[in-house]
């Protein structure tokens, strides 16, 4: 009589990371070791349940964390923690994995544990707020655009200077009586490029929520 060993269950990797599944957005993880510039453990729990707190809808102030000196690293480390843990929630990723990610990132071992740690235990409600977030995305949609390019004349005191603007017509389609809504957008180079960066952050929330 044979006896079948249980399989354990693997996760494929794309990348050098399990979370990440496009090798360009390695070079986001290269921030996650500065979340040792938190004064101690203790600090960088409280930090990573506020971001916990911030992803699950509250408005949270990250004031207490910042001075003067630090400021600058504390906000890309809001941002690129924030991407670490929808990327590990979306992919519904293990301990295990959540940890050999910030291993790989060259994180401190101690802050490994705290940040692990601190996603296990709210994983459950990370997961549903995602969740309810890719749902609201889906209740509608883009089924058409067109645009156009018009020249505008602007003007100072001394100059009088030509600047391209976008118009941009969008056809959304919801899911309320299949009703269709015409938006008309108008944007300068400097709103254009804003909002594709926007568009890119919130590509890279879609992609950590596939599995």
């Amino acid at each position: 009589m044979s006896s079948e060993k249980p399989t354990s269950t693997t996760v494929e990797k794309l990348t050098k990371y399990y979370s990440l599944q496009v090798v360009s957005q390695e070079r986001l993880y290269n921030f996650l070791p500065k979340i040792s510039v938190l004064d101690s453990d203790k600090v960088c729990s409280d930090f990573i349940h506020s971001l916990i707190d911030q992803i699950c809808g509250k408005i949270i102030s990250f004031d207490r964390f910042i001075n003067d000196e630090n400021q600058r690293i504390v906000y890309q480390l809001i941002r690129v923690y924030t991407l670490f843990i929808n990327k590990v929630v979306g992919k519904d990723l293990k301990k295990e994995y959540i940890c050999e990610d910030l291993k790989t990132a060259n994180v401190e071992n101690i802050y490994i544990t705290t940040v692990s740690d601190c996603i296990i235990s709210r994983f459950q409600d990370i997961k549903k707020e995602l969740t309810e977030k890719l749902s609201a995305i889906s209740s509608s949609s883009l089924c058409d655009f067109d645009w156009k390019m018009n020249a505008i004349l602007s003007s100072d005191r001394i100059n009088i200077v030509q600047e391209n603007v976008l118009l941009l017509n969008l056809t959304i389609e919801t899911n309320i009586n299949d009703k269709k809504e015409q938006v008309l957008i108008e944007l300068s180079k400097k709103e254009l490029d804003h909002i594709l960066e926007t568009f890119d952050q919130i590509n890279e929330v879609i992609q950590s929520l596939k599995v």
